[in-house]
Parts: C-alpha cells; structure tokens; sequence
C-alpha cells in the first residue's frame, strides 16, 4: 500500500486535474435508478412483487439471493437479476463486450426509511459497456420499462431518481478508466470451438466456481449458447459487506447508518464463456474498473484507502474460475 504522504499527493493533482480539465457534455444518467420508497406489505412481499412484475412484463428470472450488508447492519437487501431473450438479442449484436452489459438487476433494501427498490440503469451501463450513443434508444426505452414496470408493482411511494455516480458521458477516465473493450480480461483459452468444447470449458468454469473455497457463490447461470456465450455470475458475502461499507462511508449519518446498501444491485460479478474466432474464451473484467463503474460516487479518496481491494477480488475469481480448467 502507497504511503498516506503519497496518497494525499495523487489525490491533490488527481482533484487539480478534475477541476481544469472540461466534462464532455452528455446527457446525465445515474448508474442506478431509485425506483420507489416506502414500499408496503413487507421485505420478502415487496421481493416476490419485483420478481412478479418483471415477469408479467417478458423478463426472465435469472436469479434471487441476498447480499451481504454492513458489519452492524440489521437490514436486509436481495438482488434480483433478470434478461429476456429479446433483450438478449439486442445487445449481443454489438459484439463480444456486450455480455458484460446483459444481466440487469434490481436491488431491494431496508433502511431506517423502509423498503426501497433500486435497478441498475441500462441508460448508464450500456453506454460505458458498448457505446457511447448507439443504443440510446433501446437503452432509454429498457429504463423507463423496467422503471415503470417496478413502481406499479411494489405499489411504495415513486421516485425514479437517479442515483449511484451520475455521468454525462459513457468513457469512464481517471486512474482505473479508460476504454471499456481494453478492461476485459481474457483469463482462459481453447483453441477449439466446436460445441463440445465450449460445452466442457463452461462445465470446467462452472465446477470451479463451485468447488471454492473462499466463499464465492454461483448466483446465476445464464446459457446464451446461441449467440456463443454463457454468463456466470458470482459474488461474496464478505467483499459485498466491504463495499457497501465503502459505498456509504461518506453518506452515513445519525440517520442513515448504512447508505451504502442502496448499491446492492452492482452484484454479481459476471465470469463470461465465449466463442470467439475459433477459440472458447473464458472473460472476466478488470477489478478496479468494475468498481469505478459502480462504486465511483464513494470518492477518490475512499478508492485510495482501499487500493488493493479491487485486485484481490479479480485474483479470486481468476484463480477459482480456471482451477478446474487447468489440471
């Protein structure tokens, strides 16, 4: 870990930049929309209504689970992750990168005010993922769907706020940025990409994940064989009570103590099995990236203090999803 002098250092000329330094203008769109507070019937009812409004709506369940929450932290929060086939198809016209943009999710979470829900915005991640303007509409469209969809069916008290790091432009820069194609890690290949092959490379990651032994968990499995893909989704107990933590450090107060639940919907953490020219490829993406496209709102300086996180979360999941790969 970099000394506090150096860390004081790059986070002075990292602020001395942001200030001369012009935003490209762009429509704003938080990384999530807050959908509804107030939510009535309670945790598990408002739940259920999320899963069942979705879909009524044509989406899919991909998967349920709860997520880790602060130390100290009573309330509870679920990440419901979900797609459709349709959807699907969109957005795997745009080429390998998109997998990382298909899953969507809605978090929902207590706080001292009640129940909210909360989804990722397809407004924001499509444009980071894919591109900065070309599926605005389909995007923008998807966003106001699912947005609508969830405030009719948790029948709480609607918002449809943008919340998370609000952005005016999809490119993510500063230390950690760049262009999202150049953050995706290729961790494994098979010089082979008949069915079979990709079958037994998706079994093997699969295996892997399951078979680990630092408490990682599979949430979902999402098997887009058609469009040469399969998405895995992961996550942890303990590395999502640490950035929530970290997501609200800044926010907390006598009354909100734990903010930083209202980012649960950032989890799972995509494993991704692709078809590719010839080859079956196993994908993940660059930790610290993916932290800043999700957890950007919680400051410099709370990445500063938590440098190595974002490296050991990738390493885990590397190491877990070949293990089963390379014997």
């Amino acid at each position: 870990m970099p000394s506090r002098d150096v860390r004081v250092l790059f986070l002075f000329f990292a602020i001395l930049l942001s200030t001369v330094v012009p935003a490209i203008a762009g429509e704003q769109y938080g990384t999530f929309v807050k959908v509804a507070e107030n939510a009535g019937g309670g945790f598990d009812a408002v739940s259920k209504a999320v899963e069942s409004g979705l879909q009524k709506a044509g989406w899919e369940i991909l998967g349920t689970y709860d997520t880790g929450v602060p130390e100290g932290c009573n309330f509870r929060s679920r990440v419901v992750i979900f797609s459709s086939k349709d959807y699907a198809a969109s957005i795997m016209k745009n080429g390998m990168q998109a997998s990382f943009a298909l899953s969507l999710r809605a978090g929902i979470y207590e706080d001292e005010t009640g129940i909210n829900v909360a989804v990722v915005n397809p407004s924001s991640i499509n444009r980071t993922i894919i591109d900065e303007t070309k599926l605005d509409d389909l995007s923008s469209t998807s966003a106001k769907t699912i947005v609508d969809v969830l405030a009719e069916a948790v029948q709480g008290t609607g918002v449809k706020k943008q919340i998370g790091e609000i952005r005016n432009k999809g490119k993510i820069s500063g230390m950690g940025g760049g262009d999202f194609i150049s953050k995706i890690k290729e961790i494994h290949s098979t010089k082979d990409n008949t069915d079979d092959a990709f079958k037994k490379v998706s079994e093997r990651v699969r295996d892997g994940i399951l078979n680990n032994t630092k408490g990682w968990k599979l949430t979902y499995r999402y098997d887009l064989s058609d469009h040469g893909a399969i998405i895995f989704g992961v996550t942890n107990t303990k590395m999502e009570r640490r950035a929530f933590t970290i997501a609200g450090e800044k926010r907390s107060s006598s009354s909100s103590k734990f903010p930083g639940i209202d980012h649960g919907a950032s989890f799972p953490i995509e494993v991704v099995v692709y078809k590719d020219k010839g080859i079956v490829k196993v994908l993940t993406l660059d930790g610290m990236y993916r932290m800043k496209m999700y957890f950007e709102d919680a400051g410099m300086w709370a990445f500063m203090k938590n440098m190595s996180m974002p490296g050991e979360i990738e390493d885990e999941i590397v190491e877990m999803s070949v293990s089963k790969l390379n014997k």
